[in-house]
């Protein structure tokens, strides 16, 4: 998939802007915002989640492994005048992140994407302040891989199971963890929609 050549019209789509503010909603019911957190956007394409929650942040890092996607997000941050907030090329699968430590780390529809889901996870948990947040949106489990199927050139996940996500963040050492449905997302298969529930995992680092 490439996501260089779909960014100029990313946020075209009223599907994905909708999607990010039920998403933005979800999180405001589980984690608290009150001290506005600096925060880091995993996969951030053009930032659709973290400006459905400009109100309630801070500081705001937006990271994508797209050139395209960073080219797209500086325009809009320029053009919607968002004070403090800046993106970076990051490539998780390297191992790369911005240089923290954020008080809240988002990532939406991303997570399924990257090679190693639980190193992900590790480099997050090493970017959180103690006492800080990760937010993660993204597929229950798809067994028979429908949601990908008209995409020949996918080669990440069929979505998580939330058992095995919670072990994952368990074993990682986070506390307070939360798995609820977010939303769904509905696509067409073989000529028929069908409707994908989106989860949003939630945990605080300990400190």
């Amino acid at each position: 998939m490439c996501f260089d050549e779909r960014a100029a019209t990313w946020d075209d789509d009223p599907d994905k802007v909708a999607r990010s503010a039920e998403v933005a909603a979800a999180i405001r019911r589980q984690v608290d915002l009150g001290d506005r957190p600096r925060t880091l956007e995993v996969g951030a394409g053009t930032g659709l989640l973290s400006r459905a929650l400009r109100a309630d942040l801070g500081d705001v890092v937006l990271s994508d492994s797209s050139n395209g996607m960073i080219e797209v997000a500086e325009r809009v941050i320029a053009a919607e005048r968002l004070t403090g907030w800046s993106t970076a090329y990051a490539n998780v699968d390297r191992g790369e992140l911005p240089a923290g430590p954020f008080d809240l780390v988002l990532s939406q529809l991303a997570l399924h994407h990257m090679a190693e889901p639980e190193s992900v996870l590790r480099l997050i948990h090493a970017a959180l302040n103690p006492g800080g947040h990760l937010a993660i949106a993204d597929l229950d489990h798809d067994p028979d891989g429908a949601f990908h199927k008209a995409h020949g050139d996918f080669h990440g996940h069929d979505g998580f199971d939330r058992v095995r996500l919670t072990h994952w963040l368990t074993e990682l050492r986070f506390a307070d963890i939360q798995i609820s449905t977010a939303t769904t997302l509905t696509k067409d298969v073989d000529g028929e929609p069908r409707e994908f529930p989106i989860f949003l995992a939630t945990a605080r680092k300990p400190g």
